[in-house]
């Protein structure tokens, strides 16, 4: 059983850190948000996991009537219950500039099952230009100019997948249109993309970023704006394969998120502009769906150690999504389904949940972030501070399958437990130690709902049941320090995660 000892200064100086893991959460259609139970969601999230932005897709469908009849005016009610809601919580919006009106596809090309949205250029690129700056000029006048001027402008969704069914060329001239719109009601507003999905292998086998180095050529030959540059590194992929006319499962190594977020602040570092912010605007230890991972702990130590482990290289990445309320495709059919959320249908917590969570409870000066030993140490101020230990592995065979409880067993593998000593100096005389552990037994109520025999979709009793369940493990003492020193020890099993905050009493 391994151990690292480390012995931490409580006052050294650190690394002063900016919360990017918090900064944006993904979620569904803007239309999802006008339900309560997905306001309950956000709410939740952001009370305890912190989160102080929110991208979803569609603010321009049809189904929330923005503009579903071109003989009539544009119609904000939908638009502005949501982000009056959001604006309550301190939550900015990113503006996910998509996808049309169906009066204004210059094709039937559509995405997702639940309203088909158009996925394709405009057929009037005039009254796109309208759109969005009759919109942007809409937002500019609720909320002011100030306020609109921290959000972002994101022009489109994934354009290098089926959500565009356009070329690379006829997406920039979208993002030509867009940027001049958006300009034009205030020049610092910021605009950006392309927001592509995923990265792909180059002929030297190296995973590039798909379009990103094309877009910043682009712009910068067209002398077009860039506020940020946004992609999707997730580091798993699902690539159609022409001669089996089937989509293959691509899972990439431990260190794919790390690669992919190096190499884009690199590419945008040597670009015309070095100063704009880098969002990866969705992200996750996949897109699948369903994917059984997303309610495994599995999950919850896979990003903690990549959040941990990627500091300071960009500016957001954003986990997607929120909430398995969700209708790209048919919605989950069990409480429990492999669904992208942080949180199920009734609300329940996924480990990933108190992975957000425990990082939101950290202070933003960062002593120690030893990622490959599963360590990163914290403080608040002078008298608090946080101690992060976790235990991942990553997966033991990627050709199991992940779409169901037995799948992803094998697919993720049994790790080993680990031993952990760290030994504070510069410690307070007396001190509370608060430990909050989630593991295989602890803080998973998918274990939990699986034993009482897995209900379609639990209720009253269960649900109570589930979301004590559902909860870390809890233990404090007062610990006297000697000569200074606290030593903490303890064992986290395969998969744990435990947060151990420190306060002076």
């Amino acid at each position: 059983m391994e151990c690292f000892p480390t012995q931490v200064d409580l006052n050294a100086p650190g690394v002063s850190v900016a919360p990017y893991w918090n900064r944006m959460i993904c979620a569904d259609r803007a239309a999802l948000g006008l339900r309560s139970d997905f306001r309950e969601h956000l709410a939740l999230a952001v009370r305890e996991c912190g989160f102080r932005g929110l991208r979803q897709h569609g603010i321009l469908n049809d189904d929330m009537y923005l503009w579903p009849d071109p003989d009539q005016p544009m119609n904000f009610q939908y638009l502005y219950s949501n982000y009056d809601y959001y604006q309550s919580l301190g939550v900015r919006p990113m503006v996910e500039l998509s996808f049309l009106p169906r009066w204004l596809a210059s094709n039937d090309k559509t995405c997702f099952s639940y309203c088909k949205c158009p996925a394709c250029p405009p057929k009037d690129g005039l009254a796109w230009r309208r759109l969005v700056k009759d919109t942007v000029q809409a937002l500019v006048d609720r909320y002011g100019v100030a306020e609109v001027r921290s959000w972002n402008f994101e022009v489109w969704n994934e354009p290098n997948i089926p959500f565009w069914s356009g070329t690379q060329a006829e997406y920039f001239e979208l993002y030509r249109s867009a940027a001049d719109a958006v300009k034009s009601v205030d020049a610092s507003l910021r605009i950006g993309g392309p927001a592509t999905a995923n990265y792909t292998p180059g002929p030297d086998g190296e995973y590039h970023p798909c379009w990103v180095a094309d877009f910043l050529s682009f712009c910068e030959r067209e002398r077009l704006p860039v506020d940020f540059v946004s992609t999707h590194p997730y580091p798993a992929d699902f690539p159609f394969e022409d001669h089996t006319k089937t989509f293959n499962r691509v899972v990439r190594d431990r260190g794919a998120t790390y690669h992919d977020l190096s190499l884009l602040r690199r590419m945008v570092r040597d670009s015309a502009f070095k100063n704009a912010a880098i969002h990866c605007d969705e992200w996750g230890s996949s897109p699948g769906n369903p994917d059984r991972t997303h309610d495994h702990v599995f999950s919850a130590t896979f990003h903690l150690e990549n959040l941990l482990r990627c500091v300071g290289l960009v500016d957001s990445l954003a986990r997607w999504d929120l909430s398995d309320i969700a209708e790209e495709g048919v919605p989950g059919r069990a409480e429990f389904h492999g669904g992208w959320g942080i949180l199920t249908v009734h609300g329940l917590k996924k480990p990933c949940f108190h992975a957000y969570n425990f990082l939101n409870r950290c202070g933003g000066t960062l002593l120690v972030n030893e990622w490959e030993q599963g360590l990163a140490v914290f403080r608040r101020n002078a008298g608090a501070w946080q101690v992060l230990v976790y235990n991942h592995h990553p997966y033991a065979n990627t050709e199991a399958s992940w779409d169901s409880p037995e799948g992803i067993e094998k697919m993720i593998g049994a790790g080993s437990a680990r031993s952990y000593q760290v030994t504070l100096t510069g410690t307070p005389r007396r001190v509370r130690v608060r430990r909050s552990l989630v593991d295989r037994e602890h803080g998973w109520a998918e274990r939990a709902w699986r034993e009482m025999g897995a209900p379609t979709w639990p209720r009253g009793s269960q649900l109570e049941s589930l979301r004590q369940a559902q909860e870390p493990a809890v233990t404090s003492e007062i610990v006297d320090a000697i000569d200074g020193r606290v030593t903490l020890t303890g064992t986290l099993a395969d998969l744990g995660m435990l947060l151990i905050e420190i306060d002076e009493v």
